[in-house]
């Protein structure tokens, strides 16, 4: 996908320095797009709620910015009031505009409720937010929901993202976690039953889905504004500890803890719609996407 083929307005991305955020800025650089990016030093919104004056020129506004993580969302509603405060702010002046671009936001999994493995999740099922990050980002699906008539926008929950580039956070991706305990020779901690499943997501893949929402700015039509990303596989922690240690070539023990309360037994989202609607589809096998990740962690985190 290159700029010719799509929109000639500028590409805002709020939250380019984040995980995501930044493949997916390097992707639309690369395909010689023009794009604002926003980060924690350089907001898309002021204090004052004043938003930033490149916003006007911008046909497709990705966000992708959160402060939070399952454990910081428990601990500090604080954060969790001020992201959203800062997304009605920025909602609120981007349908002031005559013409408000596109806002496509990055959701999660978690807030909907729990899946099998035979019954994934249908763009329509029932939510049902067993923790405070699930509940803080089901409520930024609400607020667009809210301002469907005078702006327009996409909601993409995305399920378990992994990859280069993922910040080592505590409370926050397993595999991440998993790959530095190999780093440092310790055993892989496992919480919860080892049979509970996860749909696993490689970011390039996400960044993928991503891009297809840049002809839509330009004009194209779209019969749905919420799509769920994954890779439509379950796995079980059992065995995505079994490749971690396959990849690592490590020989470590798995020690085994109770889950939190908050944890589902098994999340798994049906993908069905982003593949007939956006053509998309993930490509990459956890196996690769994971012996990927831990080549990049062991070259530029590993302590």
């Amino acid at each position: 996908m290159s700029a010719a083929s799509g929109t000639e307005d500028r590409i805002a991305v709020i939250g380019a320095g984040g995980f995501v955020g930044a493949r997916l800025s390097e992707r639309l650089l690369g395909d010689g797009f023009s794009v604002l990016r926003f980060t924690r030093e350089q907001p898309a919104v002021d204090a004052e709620g004043t938003l930033h004056p490149g916003l006007r020129a911008a046909g497709l506004v990705f966000h992708l910015a959160s402060s939070l993580t399952p454990a910081v969302a428990e601990r500090r509603p604080d954060l969790v009031t001020a992201d959203h405060q800062a997304f009605v702010r920025l909602l609120e002046g981007l349908a002031a505009y005559e013409r408000p671009p596109l806002l496509v936001l990055a959701g999660s999994a978690s807030t909907v409720c729990e899946s099998g493995p035979s019954a994934p999740l249908t763009e329509e099922a029932p939510t049902l937010p067993h923790s405070a990050y699930a509940k803080a980002k089901l409520a930024l699906e609400k607020e667009l929901h809210a301002r469907g008539p005078e702006l327009p926008y996409v909601i993409v929950r995305f399920t378990n993202l992994y990859g280069p580039g993922h910040a080592l956070r505590p409370g926050h991706g397993v595999i991440m976690h998993w790959f530095d305990a190999v780093s440092q020779g310790r055993p892989l901690r496992l919480y919860g039953p080892p049979e509970a499943e996860r749909d696993y997501v490689f970011v390039d893949d996400a960044v993928d889905a991503l891009l297809r929402f840049v002809p839509v700015a330009a004009g194209s039509r779209l019969p749905h504004r919420l799509f769920h990303i994954g890779s439509g596989q379950a796995t079980s922690l059992d065995a995505l500890s079994a490749i971690v240690l396959k990849v690592t070539g490590a020989d470590l023990p798995v020690e085994r803890y109770p889950g939190r309360d908050v944890d589902f037994s098994t999340v798994l989202l049906d993908v069905k719609r982003a593949h007939s609607v956006l053509g998309w589809r993930a490509r990459t096998p956890l196996e690769s996407g994971l012996a990927s990740t831990w080549q990049w962690f062991r070259t530029t985190v590993a302590r």
